[in-house]
């Protein structure tokens, strides 16, 4: 899986036109896609600042250029140039296949000690 996550530092008074782009606009274009997993977006504020982070999970690389065409680097609808956007900033990651929540642990040895989670790239 690939997660992409699209961070945007909203443009000053324009956060509420924003997350209406995103939700009325943004999210219903993506959603129609079958290899998108899940979406998730955040808002953070800081004084007068207010900065945005979607993130999109895909089942591959394949299905995220299907969706966003062949550079997916690129913003997708909120670039710079967009009134209510200042910058934007778009990264790509693979995905660690993790244990579910809530699963068993690994078993430990005699003294109780588990061993260590190891994530390799």
């Amino acid at each position: 899986m690939i997660l992409r996550i699209l961070t945007v530092e909203i443009a000053p008074g324009r956060g509420a036109e924003f997350h209406a782009f995103i939700r009325e606009k943004g999210l219903p274009r993506i959603q129609r896609h079958p290899g998108l997993v899940s979406a998730h977006i955040g808002r953070r504020t800081a004084g007068g600042d207010e900065h945005a982070v979607v993130v999109t999970v895909w089942r591959d690389w394949e299905s995220l250029q299907d969706a966003l065409g062949p550079d997916p680097s690129q913003p997708y609808l909120v670039t710079p140039d967009y009134e209510m956007v200042a910058s934007t900033q778009v990264e790509h990651f693979e995905a660690v296949e993790l244990p579910p929540l809530g699963g068993p642990a690994a078993p430990s040895d005699e003294a109780g000690h588990r061993p260590p989670v190891v994530v390799t790239f």
